[in-house]
Protein backbone atom coordinates (compact mmCIF):
# COMPACT_ATOMS: atom_id res chain seq x y z
CA UNK A 1 0.00 0.00 0.00
CA UNK A 2 2.99 2.58 1.04
CA UNK A 3 5.07 0.91 -1.33
CA UNK A 4 4.71 3.70 -3.88
CA UNK A 5 4.80 6.54 -1.65
CA UNK A 6 6.70 9.15 -1.70
CA UNK A 7 7.64 10.68 1.63
CA UNK A 8 10.26 13.19 0.71
CA UNK A 9 7.38 15.03 -1.46
CA UNK A 10 4.80 14.51 1.29
CA UNK A 11 6.99 16.03 3.53
CA UNK A 12 8.23 18.73 1.29
CA UNK A 13 4.03 19.54 0.70
CA UNK A 14 3.69 19.76 4.85
CA UNK A 15 6.62 22.39 5.39
CA UNK A 16 5.00 24.46 2.23
CA UNK A 17 2.27 24.50 4.12
CA UNK A 18 3.03 25.22 7.56
CA UNK A 19 5.30 28.14 5.53
CA UNK A 20 2.32 29.39 4.74
CA UNK A 21 0.11 29.35 7.58
CA UNK A 22 3.12 30.62 9.90
CA UNK A 23 3.41 33.49 7.41
CA UNK A 24 -0.05 34.78 7.32
CA UNK A 25 -0.34 34.63 10.78
CA UNK A 26 2.27 36.80 11.09
CA UNK A 27 1.31 39.04 8.29
CA UNK A 28 -2.39 38.99 10.05
CA UNK A 29 -1.24 39.38 13.77
CA UNK A 30 1.17 42.96 12.24
CA UNK A 31 -1.86 43.89 10.93
CA UNK A 32 -4.77 43.38 13.39
CA UNK A 33 -1.61 44.52 16.02
CA UNK A 34 -1.24 48.06 14.56
CA UNK A 35 -5.35 48.21 14.39
CA UNK A 36 -6.38 46.92 17.42
CA UNK A 37 -3.95 45.98 20.03
CA UNK A 38 -2.32 49.58 19.65
CA UNK A 39 -3.90 52.77 21.88
CA UNK A 40 -5.41 54.83 19.66
CA UNK A 41 -4.71 57.98 21.44
CA UNK A 42 -2.99 59.43 24.63
CA UNK A 43 -4.82 57.24 27.28
CA UNK A 44 -2.63 58.30 30.50
CA UNK A 45 -4.55 60.37 33.07
CA UNK A 46 -4.08 64.29 33.84
CA UNK A 47 -2.19 63.30 36.72
CA UNK A 48 -0.86 66.35 38.75
CA UNK A 49 -2.34 68.46 36.47
CA UNK A 50 -4.28 71.78 36.55
CA UNK A 51 -6.71 72.36 33.54
CA UNK A 52 -9.34 74.94 33.07
CA UNK A 53 -8.53 76.65 35.94
CA UNK A 54 -11.01 79.41 35.42
CA UNK A 55 -13.74 77.16 34.62
CA UNK A 56 -16.40 76.84 38.01
CA UNK A 57 -19.46 74.79 35.79
CA UNK A 58 -19.30 71.49 34.26
CA UNK A 59 -20.29 68.05 34.32
CA UNK A 60 -18.44 64.84 34.77
CA UNK A 61 -20.09 61.67 33.98
CA UNK A 62 -19.27 58.69 36.18
CA UNK A 63 -18.92 55.09 34.60
CA UNK A 64 -18.15 51.90 35.76
CA UNK A 65 -18.07 48.05 35.60
CA UNK A 66 -18.06 47.04 31.78
CA UNK A 67 -16.21 43.66 31.99
CA UNK A 68 -15.31 44.01 27.96
CA UNK A 69 -19.08 44.35 27.27
CA UNK A 70 -18.37 47.05 24.48
CA UNK A 71 -22.41 47.67 23.25
CA UNK A 72 -23.54 48.41 26.78
CA UNK A 73 -20.40 50.98 27.19
CA UNK A 74 -20.80 52.57 23.64
CA UNK A 75 -24.73 52.77 24.35
CA UNK A 76 -23.80 54.61 27.98
CA UNK A 77 -20.90 57.03 26.33
CA UNK A 78 -23.44 57.92 23.67
CA UNK A 79 -26.12 58.98 26.21
CA UNK A 80 -24.23 60.64 28.21
CA UNK A 81 -23.08 62.61 25.56
CA UNK A 82 -26.88 63.26 24.16
CA UNK A 83 -28.15 64.21 27.62
CA UNK A 84 -25.30 65.61 29.41
CA UNK A 85 -22.13 66.73 27.11
CA UNK A 86 -20.09 65.95 30.13
CA UNK A 87 -16.87 67.53 29.81
CA UNK A 88 -15.04 64.83 30.06
CA UNK A 89 -15.36 60.94 31.46
CA UNK A 90 -14.24 59.35 34.65
CA UNK A 91 -14.18 55.95 34.97
CA UNK A 92 -14.42 53.79 37.89
CA UNK A 93 -12.89 50.87 36.99
CA UNK A 94 -13.53 46.85 35.34
CA UNK A 95 -12.96 48.04 32.31
CA UNK A 96 -12.33 44.76 31.16
CA UNK A 97 -12.83 40.80 32.17
CA UNK A 98 -9.59 40.40 32.90
CA UNK A 99 -5.98 41.80 32.63
CA UNK A 100 -4.31 40.98 29.68
CA UNK A 101 -3.28 43.85 27.36
CA UNK A 102 -5.19 43.07 24.14
CA UNK A 103 -8.50 43.44 26.37
CA UNK A 104 -7.78 47.07 27.46
CA UNK A 105 -7.19 47.77 23.67
CA UNK A 106 -9.18 46.50 22.04
CA UNK A 107 -11.87 48.25 24.12
CA UNK A 108 -10.51 51.28 23.96
CA UNK A 109 -10.43 50.84 20.02
CA UNK A 110 -14.11 49.90 20.14
CA UNK A 111 -15.38 53.04 21.82
CA UNK A 112 -12.96 55.60 20.73
CA UNK A 113 -15.54 57.05 18.08
CA UNK A 114 -18.42 57.60 20.64
CA UNK A 115 -16.10 59.21 23.01
CA UNK A 116 -16.38 62.10 20.39
CA UNK A 117 -12.74 63.70 21.45
CA UNK A 118 -13.97 63.70 25.04
CA UNK A 119 -11.23 63.05 28.12
CA UNK A 120 -11.47 59.40 29.02
CA UNK A 121 -9.79 58.74 32.83
CA UNK A 122 -9.76 55.89 34.12
CA UNK A 123 -8.90 53.88 37.82
CA UNK A 124 -8.40 50.18 38.03
CA UNK A 125 -10.88 47.56 39.59
CA UNK A 126 -10.51 44.46 40.42
CA UNK A 127 -10.88 42.51 37.19
CA UNK A 128 -8.46 45.32 35.44
CA UNK A 129 -5.63 43.75 37.41
CA UNK A 130 -7.07 39.96 38.08
CA UNK A 131 -6.37 36.94 35.81
CA UNK A 132 -7.91 33.51 37.57
CA UNK A 133 -7.53 34.92 40.80
CA UNK A 134 -3.82 35.94 40.36
CA UNK A 135 -3.17 39.96 40.98
CA UNK A 136 -0.82 41.55 38.63
CA UNK A 137 -1.17 45.61 38.22
CA UNK A 138 1.73 45.92 35.65
CA UNK A 139 0.03 45.54 32.68
CA UNK A 140 -2.36 47.63 34.18
CA UNK A 141 0.47 50.52 34.29
CA UNK A 142 2.13 49.49 31.28
CA UNK A 143 -1.18 50.22 28.78
CA UNK A 144 -3.16 52.92 31.08
CA UNK A 145 -0.39 54.38 33.14
CA UNK A 146 -0.68 55.54 36.85
CA UNK A 147 -3.51 53.58 39.32
CA UNK A 148 -3.82 56.47 41.72
CA UNK A 149 -3.53 60.16 40.71
CA UNK A 150 -5.11 63.46 41.70
CA UNK A 151 -5.84 66.33 39.16
CA UNK A 152 -7.05 69.69 39.20
CA UNK A 153 -10.00 71.04 36.44
CA UNK A 154 -11.86 74.51 37.09
CA UNK A 155 -12.09 74.96 41.36
CA UNK A 156 -11.93 71.11 41.84
CA UNK A 157 -9.78 68.86 43.07
CA UNK A 158 -10.48 64.91 42.01
CA UNK A 159 -8.53 62.80 43.48
CA UNK A 160 -8.26 59.05 41.77
CA UNK A 161 -7.67 56.35 44.18
CA UNK A 162 -7.20 52.75 43.57
CA UNK A 163 -9.27 50.41 45.66
CA UNK A 164 -8.96 47.48 43.60
CA UNK A 165 -7.55 45.42 45.93
CA UNK A 166 -5.59 46.27 49.23
CA UNK A 167 -4.25 49.43 49.68
CA UNK A 168 -0.70 49.61 50.10
CA UNK A 169 1.10 51.71 52.78
CA UNK A 170 2.58 53.78 50.34
CA UNK A 171 -0.74 54.66 48.49
CA UNK A 172 -2.04 55.02 51.88
CA UNK A 173 0.87 58.23 52.61
CA UNK A 174 -0.04 59.44 49.27
CA UNK A 175 -3.28 60.23 50.34
CA UNK A 176 -3.06 62.09 53.30
CA UNK A 177 -0.02 64.04 52.12
CA UNK A 178 -2.17 65.38 48.98
CA UNK A 179 -5.17 66.00 51.07
CA UNK A 180 -2.69 68.00 53.36
CA UNK A 181 -0.53 69.84 50.83
CA UNK A 182 -2.45 69.99 47.87
CA UNK A 183 -6.54 70.20 48.88
CA UNK A 184 -6.26 73.67 50.22
CA UNK A 185 -5.25 75.11 46.28
CA UNK A 186 -8.71 74.21 45.50
CA UNK A 187 -12.28 74.90 46.85
CA UNK A 188 -14.03 71.71 46.22
CA UNK A 189 -12.65 67.94 46.35
CA UNK A 190 -14.65 64.94 44.71
CA UNK A 191 -12.90 61.51 45.99
CA UNK A 192 -12.96 58.60 43.25
CA UNK A 193 -12.71 54.72 43.74
CA UNK A 194 -13.40 51.43 42.71
CA UNK A 195 -14.30 49.24 46.21
CA UNK A 196 -15.89 51.39 48.25
CA UNK A 197 -15.45 51.73 52.09
CA UNK A 198 -18.81 51.02 52.81
CA UNK A 199 -21.48 48.19 53.24
CA UNK A 200 -24.05 49.61 50.64
CA UNK A 201 -27.07 47.84 51.35
CA UNK A 202 -27.56 44.35 49.78
CA UNK A 203 -23.85 44.28 48.88
CA UNK A 204 -22.28 43.26 52.08
CA UNK A 205 -18.92 41.90 50.78
CA UNK A 206 -18.58 44.32 48.01
CA UNK A 207 -16.05 46.45 50.14
CA UNK A 208 -12.40 47.10 51.22
CA UNK A 209 -10.94 45.48 53.57
CA UNK A 210 -11.92 46.22 57.30
CA UNK A 211 -7.96 47.48 57.98
CA UNK A 212 -8.07 49.50 54.90
CA UNK A 213 -11.36 51.11 55.74
CA UNK A 214 -10.63 51.91 59.69
CA UNK A 215 -7.20 53.99 57.80
CA UNK A 216 -9.33 55.65 54.75
CA UNK A 217 -11.55 57.08 57.54
CA UNK A 218 -8.69 58.12 59.70
CA UNK A 219 -7.01 60.09 56.56
CA UNK A 220 -10.02 61.73 54.83
CA UNK A 221 -11.82 62.90 57.99
CA UNK A 222 -11.54 66.67 58.47
CA UNK A 223 -10.82 67.47 54.80
CA UNK A 224 -13.63 69.13 53.37
CA UNK A 225 -14.29 66.13 50.73
CA UNK A 226 -17.30 67.35 48.72
CA UNK A 227 -18.43 63.64 48.19
CA UNK A 228 -16.96 60.40 47.05
CA UNK A 229 -17.89 58.07 43.90
CA UNK A 230 -17.14 54.41 43.72
CA UNK A 231 -17.41 51.43 41.37
CA UNK A 232 -18.01 47.51 42.42
CA UNK A 233 -21.19 46.81 43.45
CA UNK A 234 -23.32 47.28 39.73
CA UNK A 235 -25.79 49.34 40.95
CA UNK A 236 -26.89 53.06 42.23
CA UNK A 237 -26.73 53.67 45.71
CA UNK A 238 -26.07 56.70 48.30
CA UNK A 239 -25.00 57.21 51.59
CA UNK A 240 -22.80 58.29 54.31
CA UNK A 241 -19.57 57.47 54.92
CA UNK A 242 -17.23 59.35 58.08
CA UNK A 243 -19.14 62.35 57.22
CA UNK A 244 -19.09 62.67 53.74
CA UNK A 245 -21.66 61.83 50.99
CA UNK A 246 -20.50 58.43 49.29
CA UNK A 247 -22.36 57.32 45.81
CA UNK A 248 -22.08 54.19 43.83
CA UNK A 249 -22.44 53.67 40.41
CA UNK A 250 -24.45 51.91 37.78
CA UNK A 251 -23.04 48.57 35.96
CA UNK A 252 -22.18 49.70 32.15
CA UNK A 253 -22.32 46.07 30.66
CA UNK A 254 -21.90 43.61 34.04
CA UNK A 255 -24.61 41.70 35.48
CA UNK A 256 -26.56 44.39 37.54
CA UNK A 257 -27.52 43.73 41.25
CA UNK A 258 -30.29 44.51 43.71
CA UNK A 259 -32.37 47.40 42.86
CA UNK A 260 -30.94 47.72 39.13
CA UNK A 261 -31.41 44.39 37.98
CA UNK A 262 -31.29 44.38 34.34
CA UNK A 263 -30.74 47.97 34.20
CA UNK A 264 -27.48 49.94 33.08
CA UNK A 265 -26.49 53.55 33.45
CA UNK A 266 -24.12 56.28 34.91
CA UNK A 267 -23.70 58.61 37.16
CA UNK A 268 -23.68 62.50 36.36
CA UNK A 269 -22.07 64.64 38.43
CA UNK A 270 -22.77 68.70 37.93
CA UNK A 271 -20.40 71.55 39.50
CA UNK A 272 -21.35 75.46 39.47
CA UNK A 273 -20.05 78.07 41.66
CA UNK A 274 -20.97 77.09 44.51
CA UNK A 275 -20.04 73.37 44.76
CA UNK A 276 -21.69 70.13 43.79
CA UNK A 277 -24.95 71.31 42.57
CA UNK A 278 -26.53 67.98 40.85
CA UNK A 279 -25.54 63.95 41.51
CA UNK A 280 -27.87 61.92 39.48
CA UNK A 281 -28.15 58.57 38.50
CA UNK A 282 -29.22 58.06 34.35
CA UNK A 283 -29.88 54.60 32.72
CA UNK A 284 -29.77 53.67 29.54
CA UNK A 285 -32.56 51.72 27.18
CA UNK A 286 -30.63 48.36 26.04
CA UNK A 287 -31.39 45.13 24.33
CA UNK A 288 -29.54 42.12 22.64
CA UNK A 289 -25.93 41.46 22.70
CA UNK A 290 -23.96 43.18 25.97
CA UNK A 291 -20.36 42.75 23.56
CA UNK A 292 -19.29 41.98 19.82
CA UNK A 293 -18.65 37.75 21.06
CA UNK A 294 -16.75 36.84 17.50
CA UNK A 295 -14.44 39.87 17.38
CA UNK A 296 -13.79 39.87 21.28
CA UNK A 297 -12.55 36.65 21.22
CA UNK A 298 -10.72 37.00 17.52
CA UNK A 299 -8.85 39.68 18.83
CA UNK A 300 -8.57 39.34 22.70
CA UNK A 301 -7.61 35.76 22.35
CA UNK A 302 -6.52 34.89 19.04
CA UNK A 303 -4.44 38.17 18.23
CA UNK A 304 -2.26 38.61 21.32
CA UNK A 305 0.38 36.22 22.84
CA UNK A 306 -0.87 33.23 21.91
CA UNK A 307 -0.35 33.99 18.34
CA UNK A 308 3.09 34.36 18.48
CA UNK A 309 3.25 31.37 20.25
CA UNK A 310 1.71 29.57 17.71
CA UNK A 311 3.30 30.93 14.80
CA UNK A 312 6.59 29.72 16.62
CA UNK A 313 5.33 26.35 17.12
CA UNK A 314 4.37 26.04 13.39
CA UNK A 315 7.80 27.50 12.66
CA UNK A 316 9.61 24.60 14.49
CA UNK A 317 7.22 21.94 12.72
CA UNK A 318 7.97 23.44 9.43
CA UNK A 319 11.81 22.69 10.04
CA UNK A 320 11.25 19.11 11.51
CA UNK A 321 9.25 18.19 8.81
CA UNK A 322 12.05 19.59 6.44
CA UNK A 323 14.51 17.73 8.05
CA UNK A 324 12.61 14.28 7.52
CA UNK A 325 11.70 15.28 4.03
CA UNK A 326 15.95 15.33 3.48
CA UNK A 327 16.30 12.46 5.75
CA UNK A 328 13.65 10.28 3.82
CA UNK A 329 14.83 11.74 0.33
CA UNK A 330 18.34 9.97 1.52
CA UNK A 331 16.69 6.82 2.73
CA UNK A 332 14.93 6.67 -0.73
CA UNK A 333 18.38 7.03 -2.83
CA UNK A 334 20.06 4.67 -0.45
CA UNK A 335 17.36 1.73 -1.23
CA UNK A 336 17.73 2.37 -5.25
Amino acid sequence: MFKNLNLSKIFYLIVLVLVVLAFGLFVAHSYFGTEYLMPTRNILPPASLFMNEDKDTFTVALISDTGTHNHVLEKTIDAAHKNENPDFIMYLGDLVSDRRPANFYWMLHEIERHLAGKPFYMIPGNHDIEKRGNIDKRYYHAVMGPSYYWFGYGDTLFIAMDSSDKIEEEQFEWLADTLKHVRPLFKNCILFGHMPPKNVPGAEKHRMADDDVQKFESIIRGHKIDAMFFGHVHYFSKDEFAGIPIYTTPSSGQTARFTDTGKFGYITLRMGPHGVEDITPKYIKFSGPRREYLEAWFVRYVFTQRVRELINVITIAAVVFFIASIIAKHYARCRK
